[in-house]
């Protein structure tokens, strides 16, 4: 990841990531291209989601746009269940300490 997005502009983590799998996905060097498109149609190459998938979508089709969005869908469910485990354990270590 630090490779190919340290030097970029698109300085959230998240988002690093995101370019990191449609880069895995559809090669770095086109995403990059695909991120100077992104420029060109005026919209912000730094951001995955509503810039450079458009773009994607556009001059790739839609397989590197749905990778991407299944990894992330993913995450997010990921994310939440640790949260309300935690909150779930949290509870639980506080019934234990009274």
């Amino acid at each position: 990841m630090k490779r190919f997005w340290a030097k970029a502009l698109c300085n959230v983590r998240v988002n690093k990531a995101l370019f990191t799998f449609a880069s895995y996905n559809a090669g770095p060097t086109r995403v990059m291209n695909l991120r100077k498109t992104t420029s060109k149609m005026g919209l912000n190459p730094n951001l995955w989601f509503n810039n450079v998938e458009v773009a994607a979508a556009k001059k790739i089709g839609r397989e590197t746009v749905q990778y991407v969005s299944n990894i992330y869908k993913y995450y997010i469910a990921y994310r939440l269940i640790m949260e309300k485990l935690n909150k779930k354990r949290d509870v639980l270590d506080q019934q234990k300490a009274s």
